[in-house]
């Protein structure tokens, strides 16, 4: 019974970060418990302060008010570490899932380095927090909380305890942060079950979500579109070697179109959503690589294939889903 209990309250949770507001009665009828039940949780959650009652709304003219509940952000902080070959951003985020940018720090490759000069900013600016949560632009096995290989950094065969030893720590590849940020909060992807994030960053990548989830492969290398080998002039490179260096030229967006069709083709996908590097490019450059796509899918998949950019530009999408990803793990702790 007591198992139960904590299970309601975690689904709960999960639910009220995703909506964000919500009512009780709205509560009751996705979890399906009966109205006392969700009163006895939510007040329980409440006195422990993870759950705050907003304004009252009327749903009707004559109606009885309705209190909204939302999160109480200073629930929970966590310190975000967006790693990328040049640049690691880092920020602060909160029990509701928004995101402050801190400051941008050059990445070094020398691991003790890295984590010290981190450290250091923390402590100079005597941040508190209470999980630290990276995104790697690398392959992640999260069930053995490791990272692969980070070829751009030349990391390989790191343990998150290796990575950050000192606190509540998570971490996971980039492009699956951004494709789960993508499905949490744009409206869009609500109802979407076939989708691909490709991130433009240092390198390129790729977040997959397949039948409504995140699909990570076997060996989590799933959605590496970065690494795919082009042929030119009998001379064999990965896309985002080829990529790297001329982003403007026409011949660098067709190579990057083309391999995106073929997944498109070959997966069926509803949407395709592009982020990094390209938020602060002209709306030419994106409108050319759309229309390149399209001319590259199969029609049956083109009438039904839509292709946007990021909804989030100033807050880059890997940090939301570096702190949504902090948010959930906390969540399957509480009791």
């Amino acid at each position: 019974m007591e198992e139960l209990k904590i299970l309601n309250k975690r689904k709960i949770l999960k639910y009220i970060f995703l909506k964000n507001n919500v009512t009780r009665k709205e509560l009751s009828q996705v979890t399906g418990l009966s109205s006392s039940s969700v009163t006895r949780l939510i007040n329980d959650l409440i006195e422990k302060h993870l759950i705050i009652s907003k304004d009252k709304v009327t749903q009707s003219l004559y109606g009885r008010k309705s209190e909204i509940l939302t999160l109480n952000p200073s629930s929970l902080r966590v310190f975000i570490i967006d790693i990328d070959v040049k640049n690691t951003v880092l920020g602060m985020g909160s029990f509701d899932g928004n995101v402050k940018i801190l400051k941008t720090i050059t990445t070094s490759r020398n691991i003790e380095e890295f984590k010290s000069n981190i450290k250091n900013f923390i402590k100079l600016f005597n941040y508190k927090y209470d999980y630290v949560s990276f995104s790697i632009p690398g392959i992640v096995n999260v069930d053995k909380n490791i990272i692969v290989t980070a070829p751009n950094l030349g990391w390989s065969d790191m343990t998150l305890q290796s990575l950050w030893a000192e606190d509540k720590a998570v971490f996971d590849n980039d492009s699956n942060l951004c494709v789960l940020a993508e499905k949490f909060f744009s409206e869009d992807m609500q109802d979407i079950q076939n989708a691909m994030y490709i991130l433009i960053k240092d390198g390129i990548g790729g977040g997959l979500i397949l039948n409504g989830n995140l699909y990570r492969g076997r060996y989590f290398c799933a959605g590496e579109i970065g690494h795919n080998i082009i042929v030119k002039n009998n001379f064999k490179k990965s896309l985002e070697n080829f990529f790297d260096s001329s982003l403007d030229k026409k011949e660098s967006l067709e190579d990057l179109a083309l391999n995106i069709s073929y997944i498109v083709n070959i997966l069926n996908l509803e949407k395709v959503i592009i982020g990094g590097k390209i938020t602060n490019m002209s709306n030419d450059f994106f409108i050319k690589l759309k229309d390149a796509i399209n001319d590259n899918v199969f029609v049956a998949n083109r009438e039904n294939l839509d292709i946007r950019l990021t909804n989030f530009n100033y807050e880059p999408a890997s940090m939301v889903g570096a702190c949504s990803n902090a948010v959930l793990t906390f969540i399957d702790t509480i009791i």
